[in-house]
């Protein structure tokens, strides 16, 4: 209960010493709101808060506070303010001011100073900018690499404008480092200063080439836009090449139509419609229904093209059927040999059909790619019906051979393969030791001593 005014003049010695020590405490709890707002206040205006959590017992992870900007920065030799937490744990934040101090320092590792440069970006504040502007000036072409790259975290039209004007330095590293940083911002004017710059005759092929795959990783319409209108505007098919595999990396239900028109072009030349397929090997997403199309061209290198996307892609197909009826009928031991590794990629195929196809095999190429296939199949499953007997009793002795004198080096080397998988049976182990004892390709001898003498586990199922 407050005191009144009366009784607190009435001199008494005992009423005195509670009123003192009550208007004590008060002065104590308003200097603790006070601490309390100034550590819990937003930032003021122009500052761009970096938190660490600093543990003096045990390494702790960043801890950003609300409104900071997430990247941890050393504060070595900082003015910083440490707000008491839990434990012994306390957190440091860090103005533009002081960034601008870390930035400026160069006796801070480059790792520290490029964490600065981030926030610094990120802040997007005149201040900040201005400094990075004034460290592109000054600083070493270390730094100024740096600074171009972290610059692609700014969204402002200032930034973009800075690194168009890198773009023009004579320091190739500079330059490129200034096209990752507009490939970070995505922004339409960062994609049209790449297009020029990708269009630009005058520039070295690297610089137009960093160019190209910067437009690839931007997944932005004006992107797509820029690299298809290239593709069919360009005439140097080194570059369209470039184009043809960027584009090819993207997410396929973007690029079909695309992809669709080119190759249908009578216009386009062999080696690019064979590039473009290949490019398909890559596509996110799955192309599996269109690389069949292509396997019935006719263009024997297309149709292999399009055979060895389909065993690459990440997409794995339920084309086993399709691709058996086209390796049937296909009369190129090469496109056959691409088929074998394409059905290897199905979730499944009719193994008697293709045991019959690869016994009747003439090609190496194609008998070996076939032999590899079953014993990729024998390997998975050790209890498919007829597999193992037809290794132990045929194909094991014609894998050997043709890992000691196969026509060429892939094929030699794709025998090992197959016997290394089915390396865990006691005639595939014998075969391969008998290869390292006797082959004269360093490569084949190598693979075949390495798994002779740490040979894995025996495979479960019959023929152990």
């Amino acid at each position: 209960m407050r005191p009144n005014n009366q009784e607190a003049g009435s001199g008494k010695g005992p009423r005195l010493t509670v009123i003192l020590s009550t208007l004590a405490a008060a002065s104590l709890i308003v200097l603790a709101v006070v601490l309390l707002f100034r550590h819990t206040s937003p930032p003021r205006p122009g500052t761009t808060p970096v938190s660490t959590v600093v543990d003096t017992t045990a390494q702790s992870a960043p801890t950003v506070v609300p409104g900071s900007a997430p990247v941890a920065v050393s504060t070595a030799g900082t003015n910083t303010e440490k707000v008491a937490s839990t434990g012994a744990i306390a957190q440091v934040q860090t103005s533009v001011n002081d960034l601008i101090k870390i930035l400026n320092d160069p006796s801070l590792p480059l790792e520290e100073r490029k964490k600065a440069i981030k926030a610094l970006a990120q802040d997007g504040s005149p201040e900040a900018i201005g400094a990075l502007k004034n460290a592109l000036a000054s600083g070493t072409d270390e730094l100024r690499v740096a600074i171009a790259e972290g610059l692609g975290a700014c969204a402002s039209l200032d930034c973009t404008l800075v690194l168009q004007g890198l773009l023009n330095d004579a320091n190739a590293a500079l330059v490129k480092a200034a096209v990752q940083g507009l490939a970070q911002q995505s922004s339409p004017p960062a994609i049209a200063a790449l297009t020029q710059l990708l269009y630009d005759s005058q520039r070295s092929a690297d610089i137009r080439e960093a160019a190209i795959q910067a437009l690839g990783t931007i997944h932005q319409p004006g992107a797509l836009d820029a690299l298809t209108q290239a593709a069919l505007n360009l005439n140097d098919e080194g570059f369209v090449t470039e184009i043809l595999t960027a584009l090819g990396s993207r997410d396929f239900s973007e690029t079909q139509g695309f992809f669709q028109n080119y190759l249908r072009s009578p216009t386009v030349p062999s080696d690019l419609r064979v590039a473009a397929v290949e490019a398909l090997a890559q596509a996110q997403g799955d192309p599996t229904a269109f690389l069949l199309t292509l396997v019935s061209d006719p263009n024997a290198d297309v149709r292999n093209a399009a055979a060895w996307a389909l065993s690459a892609t990440e997409a794995t197909g339920t084309a086993g059927a399709q691709l058996l009826g086209l390796l049937q009928a296909e009369s190129d031991p090469g496109v056959r040999a691409r088929l074998y590794q394409a059905l290897g990629n199905q979730e499944s195929y009719d193994v008697p059909s293709v045991l019959t196809a690869v016994e009747s095999e003439k090609d190496p190429a194609a008998q070996v790619a076939g032999l590899d296939l079953l014993a990729k199949t024998l390997a998975e499953n050790p209890s498919t019906p007829g597999l193992q007997s037809f290794f132990d009793q045929t194909a094991i002795a014609q894998l050997r051979q043709i890992a000691l004198s196969g026509p060429t080096s892939d094929e030699r080397m794709t025998a090992i393969i197959a016997l290394t998988r089915l390396a865990g049976t006691q005639p595939a182990l014998q075969a391969l030791q008998y290869v390292a004892q006797n082959a004269t390709d360093p490569n084949v001898l190598r693979a075949a001593g390495n798994i002779a003498n740490n040979p894995p586990h025996s495979l479960p199922g019959p023929g152990k």
